[in-house]
Protein backbone atom coordinates (compact mmCIF):
# COMPACT_ATOMS: atom_id res chain seq x y z
CA UNK A 1 0.00 0.00 0.00
CA UNK A 2 1.25 3.41 -0.93
CA UNK A 3 2.52 4.89 2.30
CA UNK A 4 2.30 8.91 2.45
CA UNK A 5 -0.91 8.67 0.76
CA UNK A 6 -2.79 7.70 4.57
CA UNK A 7 -1.39 11.09 5.24
CA UNK A 8 -4.28 13.39 3.96
CA UNK A 9 -2.16 16.36 4.13
CA UNK A 10 -0.19 15.34 1.51
CA UNK A 11 -2.82 13.45 -0.75
CA UNK A 12 -3.65 16.72 -2.41
CA UNK A 13 -0.05 17.46 -3.25
CA UNK A 14 0.80 13.53 -4.86
CA UNK A 15 -2.58 13.54 -6.57
CA UNK A 16 -1.00 16.94 -8.62
CA UNK A 17 2.33 15.42 -8.94
CA UNK A 18 0.86 12.20 -10.60
CA UNK A 19 -1.84 14.23 -12.72
CA UNK A 20 1.19 16.24 -14.14
CA UNK A 21 3.23 13.56 -15.23
CA UNK A 22 0.74 11.94 -16.83
CA UNK A 23 -0.12 14.86 -18.56
CA UNK A 24 3.21 14.92 -20.00
CA UNK A 25 2.93 11.13 -20.68
CA UNK A 26 5.07 9.62 -17.80
CA UNK A 27 1.94 7.09 -17.07
CA UNK A 28 4.13 3.94 -17.79
CA UNK A 29 6.15 5.44 -14.63
CA UNK A 30 2.87 6.24 -12.12
CA UNK A 31 1.54 2.28 -12.94
CA UNK A 32 5.76 0.94 -11.82
CA UNK A 33 5.31 2.94 -8.84
CA UNK A 34 1.67 2.54 -7.82
CA UNK A 35 0.42 5.91 -8.45
CA UNK A 36 -2.57 5.73 -10.81
CA UNK A 37 -4.83 5.11 -8.11
CA UNK A 38 -4.74 8.77 -6.91
CA UNK A 39 -6.15 9.88 -10.58
CA UNK A 40 -9.57 10.56 -10.46
CA UNK A 41 -10.15 9.26 -13.98
CA UNK A 42 -10.36 6.08 -15.53
CA UNK A 43 -7.06 4.07 -16.79
CA UNK A 44 -7.78 3.77 -20.41
CA UNK A 45 -7.73 7.26 -20.31
CA UNK A 46 -4.83 7.69 -18.09
CA UNK A 47 -2.68 5.82 -20.74
CA UNK A 48 -3.36 7.80 -23.49
CA UNK A 49 0.38 9.16 -25.40
CA UNK A 50 1.15 13.36 -24.20
CA UNK A 51 -0.65 14.58 -27.17
CA UNK A 52 2.41 16.76 -28.21
CA UNK A 53 5.09 15.51 -29.92
CA UNK A 54 7.83 16.44 -28.35
CA UNK A 55 11.01 14.37 -26.77
CA UNK A 56 11.34 13.08 -23.52
CA UNK A 57 13.77 15.09 -22.16
CA UNK A 58 11.38 17.99 -22.75
CA UNK A 59 8.32 16.87 -21.07
CA UNK A 60 10.26 15.98 -18.28
CA UNK A 61 11.46 19.46 -18.11
CA UNK A 62 7.96 20.98 -18.53
CA UNK A 63 6.67 18.28 -15.76
CA UNK A 64 9.39 20.11 -13.45
CA UNK A 65 8.96 23.23 -13.94
CA UNK A 66 4.72 23.15 -13.62
CA UNK A 67 5.67 21.11 -10.20
CA UNK A 68 7.21 23.98 -9.08
CA UNK A 69 10.48 25.38 -7.08
CA UNK A 70 11.57 21.57 -5.43
CA UNK A 71 11.37 20.12 -8.67
CA UNK A 72 12.89 22.79 -10.31
CA UNK A 73 15.63 22.73 -8.14
CA UNK A 74 15.71 18.64 -8.55
CA UNK A 75 16.06 19.44 -12.28
CA UNK A 76 18.77 21.31 -11.68
CA UNK A 77 20.93 18.91 -9.41
CA UNK A 78 19.94 16.31 -12.05
CA UNK A 79 21.67 17.97 -14.65
CA UNK A 80 24.64 18.02 -12.83
CA UNK A 81 24.66 14.68 -12.78
CA UNK A 82 25.71 13.00 -16.66
CA UNK A 83 26.65 10.26 -14.72
CA UNK A 84 22.88 9.52 -13.80
CA UNK A 85 21.88 10.62 -17.07
CA UNK A 86 22.10 11.07 -20.72
CA UNK A 87 23.38 13.79 -22.41
CA UNK A 88 20.02 14.78 -24.06
CA UNK A 89 18.53 15.04 -21.12
CA UNK A 90 21.37 16.85 -19.12
CA UNK A 91 20.97 19.49 -22.08
CA UNK A 92 17.71 20.34 -21.51
CA UNK A 93 17.50 20.15 -17.82
CA UNK A 94 20.29 22.89 -17.65
CA UNK A 95 17.43 24.92 -19.78
CA UNK A 96 15.91 25.33 -16.00
CA UNK A 97 17.84 27.59 -14.92
CA UNK A 98 16.39 30.74 -16.62
CA UNK A 99 12.43 29.49 -17.28
CA UNK A 100 11.21 30.51 -13.54
CA UNK A 101 7.87 33.29 -13.66
CA UNK A 102 8.71 35.77 -10.75
CA UNK A 103 6.07 36.30 -7.94
CA UNK A 104 4.03 39.79 -7.25
CA UNK A 105 5.94 42.57 -6.22
CA UNK A 106 3.75 43.49 -3.27
CA UNK A 107 4.55 39.67 -1.93
CA UNK A 108 8.36 40.31 -2.14
CA UNK A 109 7.84 43.88 -0.29
CA UNK A 110 5.73 42.16 2.55
CA UNK A 111 7.99 39.65 2.78
CA UNK A 112 11.58 42.30 2.88
CA UNK A 113 9.09 44.31 5.90
CA UNK A 114 8.12 41.35 8.19
CA UNK A 115 11.96 39.65 7.91
CA UNK A 116 13.47 42.91 8.88
CA UNK A 117 11.18 44.18 11.01
CA UNK A 118 11.04 47.78 9.13
CA UNK A 119 8.97 49.74 6.29
CA UNK A 120 10.40 49.21 2.65
CA UNK A 121 11.06 53.15 2.52
CA UNK A 122 12.99 53.26 5.77
CA UNK A 123 14.90 50.63 4.83
CA UNK A 124 15.97 51.51 1.18
CA UNK A 125 15.89 54.97 -0.91
CA UNK A 126 14.69 53.24 -3.89
CA UNK A 127 13.25 49.50 -4.48
CA UNK A 128 12.73 49.14 -7.96
CA UNK A 129 9.28 47.03 -8.20
CA UNK A 130 10.05 44.85 -11.56
CA UNK A 131 12.63 41.81 -10.56
CA UNK A 132 16.22 41.68 -12.00
CA UNK A 133 16.03 37.76 -12.00
CA UNK A 134 13.58 34.99 -11.26
CA UNK A 135 14.51 32.29 -9.62
CA UNK A 136 12.95 29.20 -8.07
CA UNK A 137 13.39 29.63 -4.47
CA UNK A 138 13.15 33.30 -4.95
CA UNK A 139 14.15 36.88 -6.78
CA UNK A 140 16.40 39.56 -7.04
CA UNK A 141 15.37 43.22 -7.05
CA UNK A 142 17.54 46.57 -7.47
CA UNK A 143 17.41 49.55 -5.08
CA UNK A 144 19.18 51.63 -3.23
CA UNK A 145 20.28 51.79 0.20
CA UNK A 146 19.62 55.20 2.86
CA UNK A 147 22.84 56.38 1.79
CA UNK A 148 22.36 56.40 -1.69
CA UNK A 149 24.55 52.65 -2.37
CA UNK A 150 23.33 50.64 -4.92
CA UNK A 151 22.19 46.95 -3.67
CA UNK A 152 20.32 44.01 -4.93
CA UNK A 153 17.78 42.20 -2.26
CA UNK A 154 16.88 37.96 -2.78
CA UNK A 155 13.88 37.60 -1.70
CA UNK A 156 12.54 34.02 -0.89
CA UNK A 157 8.98 33.03 -2.48
CA UNK A 158 6.04 32.87 -0.41
CA UNK A 159 5.01 29.54 1.73
CA UNK A 160 8.48 28.25 0.01
CA UNK A 161 9.90 26.46 3.23
CA UNK A 162 6.19 24.78 3.77
CA UNK A 163 6.13 23.84 0.30
CA UNK A 164 9.77 22.11 0.61
CA UNK A 165 9.22 20.38 3.38
CA UNK A 166 6.18 18.62 1.86
CA UNK A 167 7.58 17.50 -1.27
CA UNK A 168 10.96 16.52 -0.02
CA UNK A 169 8.96 14.17 2.30
CA UNK A 170 7.47 13.15 -1.08
CA UNK A 171 10.12 12.86 -2.70
CA UNK A 172 12.05 10.36 -0.23
CA UNK A 173 9.10 8.26 -0.75
CA UNK A 174 9.09 8.12 -4.53
CA UNK A 175 12.42 7.34 -4.23
CA UNK A 176 12.24 4.18 -1.94
CA UNK A 177 9.57 2.84 -4.51
CA UNK A 178 11.59 3.69 -7.84
CA UNK A 179 14.49 1.91 -6.19
CA UNK A 180 12.38 -1.17 -5.42
CA UNK A 181 10.61 -1.52 -8.46
CA UNK A 182 12.05 -0.03 -11.37
CA UNK A 183 15.69 -0.90 -13.41
CA UNK A 184 17.06 2.60 -12.75
CA UNK A 185 16.25 2.14 -9.25
CA UNK A 186 18.21 -0.96 -9.08
CA UNK A 187 21.22 0.71 -10.69
CA UNK A 188 21.58 4.01 -8.24
CA UNK A 189 20.87 4.51 -4.69
CA UNK A 190 17.91 6.60 -5.19
CA UNK A 191 16.86 7.32 -1.56
CA UNK A 192 20.59 8.55 -1.35
CA UNK A 193 20.28 10.83 -3.77
CA UNK A 194 17.32 12.68 -2.48
CA UNK A 195 18.79 12.67 1.38
CA UNK A 196 21.59 14.48 -0.27
CA UNK A 197 19.31 17.01 -2.53
CA UNK A 198 17.43 17.21 0.24
CA UNK A 199 20.04 18.32 2.60
CA UNK A 200 21.46 20.97 -0.17
CA UNK A 201 18.28 22.42 -0.82
CA UNK A 202 17.52 22.63 2.80
CA UNK A 203 20.38 24.40 3.58
CA UNK A 204 20.12 27.33 0.24
CA UNK A 205 16.62 28.13 2.22
CA UNK A 206 18.56 29.91 4.92
CA UNK A 207 20.40 33.35 2.91
CA UNK A 208 22.33 33.78 6.17
CA UNK A 209 24.51 30.99 5.26
CA UNK A 210 24.26 32.06 1.27
CA UNK A 211 25.80 35.60 2.88
CA UNK A 212 28.61 33.53 4.70
CA UNK A 213 29.68 31.94 1.71
CA UNK A 214 29.92 34.92 -0.29
CA UNK A 215 32.15 36.73 2.65
CA UNK A 216 34.30 33.35 2.55
CA UNK A 217 34.55 33.46 -1.30
CA UNK A 218 35.10 37.12 -0.94
CA UNK A 219 37.99 36.87 1.92
CA UNK A 220 38.90 34.05 -0.35
CA UNK A 221 40.19 36.28 -3.55
CA UNK A 222 40.71 39.85 -1.76
CA UNK A 223 44.40 39.38 -3.03
CA UNK A 224 42.98 38.76 -6.23
CA UNK A 225 42.89 41.90 -8.64
CA UNK A 226 41.28 39.82 -11.16
CA UNK A 227 37.74 38.78 -9.74
CA UNK A 228 35.17 40.74 -7.78
CA UNK A 229 32.60 39.12 -5.19
CA UNK A 230 29.74 41.59 -4.01
CA UNK A 231 30.00 42.36 -0.03
CA UNK A 232 26.90 41.64 2.14
CA UNK A 233 25.03 44.04 4.31
CA UNK A 234 24.05 42.08 6.95
CA UNK A 235 22.07 44.75 8.66
CA UNK A 236 19.32 44.13 5.49
CA UNK A 237 19.98 40.43 5.39
CA UNK A 238 17.83 37.67 7.30
CA UNK A 239 16.86 34.23 6.74
CA UNK A 240 14.65 34.96 3.74
CA UNK A 241 16.32 38.26 2.77
CA UNK A 242 19.43 38.77 1.43
CA UNK A 243 21.36 42.47 0.50
CA UNK A 244 24.49 42.30 -1.20
CA UNK A 245 26.27 45.22 -3.23
CA UNK A 246 25.52 45.52 -7.03
CA UNK A 247 27.63 44.66 -9.08
CA UNK A 248 27.64 46.56 -12.76
CA UNK A 249 28.47 44.51 -15.91
CA UNK A 250 28.12 42.89 -18.97
CA UNK A 251 26.92 39.09 -19.18
CA UNK A 252 29.56 36.85 -19.30
CA UNK A 253 28.34 35.54 -22.48
CA UNK A 254 27.62 38.83 -24.00
CA UNK A 255 30.35 38.93 -26.86
CA UNK A 256 29.17 42.02 -28.37
CA UNK A 257 28.99 43.69 -25.64
CA UNK A 258 32.28 43.01 -23.93
CA UNK A 259 33.78 44.00 -27.65
CA UNK A 260 32.01 47.06 -27.58
CA UNK A 261 33.27 48.21 -24.16
CA UNK A 262 36.95 47.50 -25.41
CA UNK A 263 37.67 44.68 -23.07
CA UNK A 264 40.78 42.40 -23.52
CA UNK A 265 38.77 38.81 -24.06
CA UNK A 266 41.83 36.64 -24.43
CA UNK A 267 42.54 38.42 -20.70
CA UNK A 268 38.66 37.65 -19.56
CA UNK A 269 38.77 34.27 -20.74
CA UNK A 270 42.18 33.54 -18.69
CA UNK A 271 40.70 35.39 -15.44
CA UNK A 272 37.33 33.63 -15.95
CA UNK A 273 39.30 30.28 -16.02
CA UNK A 274 41.52 31.05 -13.46
CA UNK A 275 38.35 32.07 -11.12
CA UNK A 276 37.60 28.00 -10.84
CA UNK A 277 41.32 26.69 -10.84
CA UNK A 278 42.10 29.10 -7.76
CA UNK A 279 38.78 27.62 -5.95
CA UNK A 280 39.82 24.24 -6.61
CA UNK A 281 43.47 24.29 -6.04
CA UNK A 282 44.09 27.02 -3.73
CA UNK A 283 40.89 27.20 -1.60
CA UNK A 284 39.24 24.28 -1.75
CA UNK A 285 35.91 26.20 -1.67
CA UNK A 286 34.13 26.14 -5.21
CA UNK A 287 31.26 27.90 -6.16
CA UNK A 288 28.67 24.81 -7.27
CA UNK A 289 26.32 26.29 -9.33
CA UNK A 290 28.54 28.72 -11.79
CA UNK A 291 26.47 29.07 -14.40
CA UNK A 292 26.67 32.16 -17.29
CA UNK A 293 23.88 34.42 -15.51
CA UNK A 294 26.35 34.46 -12.51
CA UNK A 295 29.22 36.00 -14.08
CA UNK A 296 29.48 39.15 -15.40
CA UNK A 297 32.75 41.14 -17.28
CA UNK A 298 33.50 44.68 -15.43
CA UNK A 299 35.77 46.82 -16.29
CA UNK A 300 39.84 46.24 -16.27
CA UNK A 301 38.85 42.36 -17.67
CA UNK A 302 37.53 41.93 -13.73
CA UNK A 303 35.27 38.95 -13.33
CA UNK A 304 32.20 39.65 -10.94
CA UNK A 305 30.52 36.65 -9.55
CA UNK A 306 26.96 36.31 -7.88
CA UNK A 307 25.04 33.87 -6.04
CA UNK A 308 26.32 31.52 -3.34
CA UNK A 309 23.67 29.20 -2.58
CA UNK A 310 25.85 26.16 -3.60
CA UNK A 311 29.00 26.26 -2.23
CA UNK A 312 31.02 22.94 -2.03
CA UNK A 313 34.24 22.11 0.58
CA UNK A 314 37.41 20.36 -0.50
CA UNK A 315 39.19 18.58 1.39
CA UNK A 316 42.93 18.61 1.13
CA UNK A 317 42.53 14.54 0.48
CA UNK A 318 40.46 14.83 -2.49
CA UNK A 319 41.87 17.40 -4.34
CA UNK A 320 45.11 15.42 -3.64
CA UNK A 321 43.48 12.70 -5.25
CA UNK A 322 42.48 14.30 -8.12
CA UNK A 323 45.92 15.58 -8.89
CA UNK A 324 46.57 11.46 -8.81
CA UNK A 325 44.22 10.57 -10.83
CA UNK A 326 45.32 13.94 -13.57
CA UNK A 327 49.28 12.55 -13.31
CA UNK A 328 47.89 8.85 -13.85
CA UNK A 329 46.20 9.96 -16.93
CA UNK A 330 49.18 12.40 -17.97
CA UNK A 331 51.64 9.44 -17.65
CA UNK A 332 49.42 6.68 -19.61
CA UNK A 333 48.67 4.84 -16.37
CA UNK A 334 45.64 3.35 -16.13
CA UNK A 335 46.23 1.26 -12.93
CA UNK A 336 47.12 4.31 -11.42
CA UNK A 337 44.15 5.99 -12.63
CA UNK A 338 41.83 3.22 -11.67
CA UNK A 339 43.65 3.80 -7.86
CA UNK A 340 42.94 7.26 -7.88
CA UNK A 341 39.06 6.77 -8.86
CA UNK A 342 39.46 4.37 -5.59
CA UNK A 343 40.61 7.22 -3.59
CA UNK A 344 37.75 9.21 -4.78
CA UNK A 345 34.93 7.03 -3.84
CA UNK A 346 33.63 6.56 -7.62
CA UNK A 347 34.27 2.56 -7.27
CA UNK A 348 35.35 0.07 -5.24
CA UNK A 349 37.94 -3.21 -5.06
CA UNK A 350 35.00 -5.52 -5.66
CA UNK A 351 34.23 -3.34 -8.93
CA UNK A 352 38.10 -3.43 -10.47
CA UNK A 353 36.76 -5.99 -12.97
CA UNK A 354 38.85 -6.98 -16.41
CA UNK A 355 36.58 -4.82 -18.45
CA UNK A 356 36.71 -2.21 -16.38
CA UNK A 357 40.27 -2.01 -16.62
CA UNK A 358 40.53 -2.78 -20.06
CA UNK A 359 38.46 0.15 -21.05
CA UNK A 360 40.12 1.96 -18.72
CA UNK A 361 43.51 1.63 -20.95
CA UNK A 362 41.85 2.50 -23.62
CA UNK A 363 40.45 5.89 -22.43
CA UNK A 364 44.11 6.70 -20.88
CA UNK A 365 45.51 5.52 -24.63
CA UNK A 366 43.21 8.32 -26.24
CA UNK A 367 44.19 10.71 -23.95
CA UNK A 368 47.40 10.78 -24.19
CA UNK A 369 47.77 10.19 -27.92
CA UNK A 370 46.97 14.01 -27.80
CA UNK A 371 49.09 17.23 -27.43
CA UNK A 372 47.19 18.92 -24.09
CA UNK A 373 46.49 22.32 -26.39
CA UNK A 374 43.96 19.08 -28.11
CA UNK A 375 42.43 18.33 -25.13
CA UNK A 376 39.23 19.77 -23.83
CA UNK A 377 37.64 19.35 -19.62
CA UNK A 378 34.45 18.59 -21.68
CA UNK A 379 35.55 15.68 -24.17
CA UNK A 380 37.69 14.18 -21.22
CA UNK A 381 34.94 14.27 -18.60
CA UNK A 382 32.21 13.24 -21.35
CA UNK A 383 34.68 10.14 -22.07
CA UNK A 384 34.99 9.68 -18.66
CA UNK A 385 31.34 9.52 -17.63
CA UNK A 386 30.88 7.27 -20.45
CA UNK A 387 33.12 4.28 -19.27
CA UNK A 388 31.46 5.09 -15.49
CA UNK A 389 28.09 4.79 -17.05
CA UNK A 390 29.03 1.25 -18.95
CA UNK A 391 30.15 -0.01 -15.58
CA UNK A 392 27.50 1.28 -14.12
CA UNK A 393 30.23 3.50 -11.44
CA UNK A 394 28.35 6.74 -9.74
CA UNK A 395 30.16 9.66 -8.71
CA UNK A 396 29.80 11.26 -5.26
CA UNK A 397 27.93 14.72 -5.46
CA UNK A 398 30.55 16.50 -4.55
CA UNK A 399 32.86 15.57 -7.18
CA UNK A 400 29.82 15.56 -9.73
CA UNK A 401 29.32 19.32 -9.03
CA UNK A 402 32.88 19.70 -9.39
CA UNK A 403 33.08 17.83 -12.65
CA UNK A 404 30.10 20.51 -14.15
CA UNK A 405 31.62 23.57 -12.74
CA UNK A 406 35.11 22.79 -14.46
CA UNK A 407 33.34 21.88 -17.82
CA UNK A 408 30.92 25.24 -17.83
CA UNK A 409 34.06 27.61 -16.39
CA UNK A 410 35.89 25.57 -19.38
CA UNK A 411 32.60 26.18 -21.82
CA UNK A 412 32.43 30.05 -20.88
CA UNK A 413 36.26 30.75 -21.32
CA UNK A 414 36.65 28.73 -24.56
CA UNK A 415 33.47 31.05 -25.72
CA UNK A 416 34.69 34.43 -25.09
CA UNK A 417 38.39 33.20 -26.46
CA UNK A 418 38.36 30.18 -29.26
CA UNK A 419 42.16 29.83 -28.23
CA UNK A 420 42.35 29.65 -25.02
CA UNK A 421 44.80 27.02 -23.55
CA UNK A 422 42.91 25.62 -20.92
CA UNK A 423 45.80 22.72 -19.33
CA UNK A 424 48.14 25.44 -20.42
CA UNK A 425 46.43 27.78 -17.88
CA UNK A 426 45.90 25.07 -15.62
CA UNK A 427 49.27 23.28 -15.28
CA UNK A 428 51.43 25.97 -12.76
CA UNK A 429 47.88 25.64 -10.45
CA UNK A 430 48.32 21.99 -10.14
CA UNK A 431 52.21 21.67 -9.94
CA UNK A 432 52.16 24.25 -6.96
CA UNK A 433 48.87 22.42 -5.20
CA UNK A 434 51.28 18.63 -6.00
CA UNK A 435 54.15 20.52 -4.08
CA UNK A 436 52.42 21.70 -1.38
CA UNK A 437 50.98 18.03 -0.91
CA UNK A 438 54.47 16.53 -0.93
CA UNK A 439 56.02 19.64 1.54
CA UNK A 440 57.42 18.37 5.04
CA UNK A 441 54.78 19.68 6.77
CA UNK A 442 51.99 18.26 4.66
CA UNK A 443 53.92 14.69 4.74
CA UNK A 444 54.47 15.43 8.76
CA UNK A 445 50.59 15.88 8.71
CA UNK A 446 49.40 12.73 6.99
CA UNK A 447 52.41 10.81 9.40
CA UNK A 448 50.85 11.86 12.52
CA UNK A 449 47.53 11.18 11.11
CA UNK A 450 48.52 7.80 10.57
CA UNK A 451 49.90 7.15 13.88
CA UNK A 452 46.46 8.73 15.11
CA UNK A 453 44.71 5.70 13.30
CA UNK A 454 47.26 2.79 14.61
CA UNK A 455 46.75 3.99 18.32
CA UNK A 456 43.30 3.70 17.69
CA UNK A 457 43.59 0.17 15.99
CA UNK A 458 46.23 -0.62 19.15
CA UNK A 459 43.90 0.80 21.69
CA UNK A 460 41.10 -1.71 20.59
CA UNK A 461 42.86 -4.84 20.97
CA UNK A 462 42.24 -5.49 24.48
CA UNK A 463 38.44 -4.73 24.22
CA UNK A 464 38.27 -6.83 21.14
CA UNK A 465 40.38 -9.72 22.92
CA UNK A 466 38.12 -9.65 26.03
CA UNK A 467 35.26 -10.05 24.05
CA UNK A 468 36.45 -12.46 22.20
CA UNK A 469 37.75 -14.50 25.78
CA UNK A 470 34.16 -14.10 26.68
CA UNK A 471 32.52 -15.22 24.55
CA UNK A 472 35.17 -18.36 24.63
CA UNK A 473 33.75 -18.73 28.22
CA UNK A 474 30.02 -18.28 26.90
CA UNK A 475 30.59 -21.60 24.78
CA UNK A 476 29.70 -18.90 21.88
CA UNK A 477 33.05 -19.87 19.96
CA UNK A 478 34.18 -23.57 20.11
CA UNK A 479 37.49 -24.53 19.58
CA UNK A 480 39.36 -28.16 19.00
CA UNK A 481 42.47 -29.04 18.63
CA UNK A 482 45.70 -31.38 19.36
CA UNK A 483 48.34 -29.98 21.95
CA UNK A 484 50.68 -30.80 19.47
CA UNK A 485 48.82 -29.25 16.99
CA UNK A 486 48.09 -26.36 19.36
CA UNK A 487 52.23 -25.68 20.07
CA UNK A 488 52.92 -26.08 16.40
CA UNK A 489 50.02 -23.48 15.68
CA UNK A 490 51.27 -21.19 18.24
CA UNK A 491 54.93 -21.46 16.85
CA UNK A 492 53.69 -20.43 13.66
CA UNK A 493 51.96 -17.46 14.77
CA UNK A 494 54.64 -16.20 16.79
CA UNK A 495 56.83 -16.25 13.72
CA UNK A 496 54.28 -14.86 11.49
CA UNK A 497 53.74 -12.31 14.17
CA UNK A 498 57.72 -11.35 13.87
CA UNK A 499 57.89 -11.58 10.27
CA UNK A 500 54.90 -9.15 9.74
CA UNK A 501 55.80 -7.10 12.74
CA UNK A 502 59.67 -7.12 10.90
CA UNK A 503 58.09 -6.26 7.34
CA UNK A 504 56.03 -3.38 9.05
CA UNK A 505 59.18 -2.11 10.04
CA UNK A 506 61.24 -1.91 7.18
CA UNK A 507 58.05 -0.43 5.02
CA UNK A 508 57.70 2.30 7.87
CA UNK A 509 61.72 2.79 7.78
CA UNK A 510 61.45 2.85 3.77
CA UNK A 511 58.74 4.84 3.88
CA UNK A 512 60.14 7.43 6.30
CA UNK A 513 63.15 7.53 4.20
CA UNK A 514 61.76 7.99 1.04
CA UNK A 515 59.31 10.99 2.88
CA UNK A 516 62.50 12.70 3.84
CA UNK A 517 64.20 12.63 0.33
CA UNK A 518 60.79 14.12 -0.79
CA UNK A 519 60.99 17.04 1.69
CA UNK A 520 64.45 17.55 1.45
CA UNK A 521 64.04 18.08 -2.29
CA UNK A 522 60.92 19.67 -2.25
CA UNK A 523 61.86 21.63 1.10
CA UNK A 524 65.57 22.69 0.11
CA UNK A 525 66.55 20.85 3.17
CA UNK A 526 70.35 20.42 3.11
CA UNK A 527 73.41 19.67 5.09
CA UNK A 528 73.96 18.17 9.09
CA UNK A 529 70.62 18.00 9.65
CA UNK A 530 68.82 15.57 7.16
CA UNK A 531 72.42 13.36 7.10
CA UNK A 532 71.83 13.06 10.97
CA UNK A 533 68.29 12.20 10.69
CA UNK A 534 69.32 9.69 7.79
CA UNK A 535 71.47 8.06 9.72
CA UNK A 536 69.18 7.71 13.09
CA UNK A 537 66.81 6.25 10.71
CA UNK A 538 69.09 4.03 9.10
CA UNK A 539 70.28 2.62 12.17
CA UNK A 540 67.14 2.58 13.99
CA UNK A 541 66.43 -0.41 11.28
CA UNK A 542 69.34 -1.97 11.52
CA UNK A 543 68.84 -2.59 15.10
CA UNK A 544 64.92 -3.28 14.68
CA UNK A 545 66.07 -5.92 12.07
CA UNK A 546 68.74 -7.78 13.90
CA UNK A 547 66.49 -8.11 16.98
CA UNK A 548 63.55 -9.52 15.27
CA UNK A 549 65.70 -11.70 13.47
CA UNK A 550 67.58 -13.28 16.18
CA UNK A 551 63.81 -13.76 17.90
CA UNK A 552 62.75 -15.20 14.65
CA UNK A 553 66.25 -17.44 14.71
CA UNK A 554 65.55 -18.62 17.96
CA UNK A 555 61.79 -19.14 17.63
CA UNK A 556 62.59 -21.71 14.36
CA UNK A 557 65.33 -23.41 16.46
CA UNK A 558 62.87 -24.11 19.98
CA UNK A 559 59.82 -25.37 17.37
CA UNK A 560 61.85 -27.40 15.55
Amino acid sequence: MWPLVRQARYLGRYRQIAQVFWQYGFGYLLDQLGLTTLLSMPRRIMRRPAPDPISGPERLRLALTDLGPTFVKLGQMLSTRPDLLPPAWIEELNKLQDTVPPFPADVAIATIEAELHRPIDTLFRCFEREPLAAASLGQVHGAELPDGTPVVVKVQRPDIQQLVVIDLAILSELAALAQQNTAFGEQYDLVELVWEFGVTLRAELDYRREGRNAERFRANFAGNPHVCIPRVFWSHTSTRVLTTERIAGIKITDIAGMDAAGMDRKRLARHSLELILQEIFVDGFFQGDPHPGNLFALPGEVIGAVDFGQAIALDREMTGDLLLLLVALLERDADGALRALQRLGVLTQRELSPALRRDMRRFVDHVVDRSLAELSAREMGEELLTLLQRHRLRLPAPLALLLKAIIMMEGIGVQIDPQLDVFGIARPYAMRALAQLNSPDAQLRRALRELEEMRGIVSALPGQMSTLVQRLNEGEIRIQTREMEMRRLAAALSQAGARIALGLIVLAATLGLAGLAIAAAIGGWEGWPVIILAAGALIALISAGATLFISIARGSGGSS
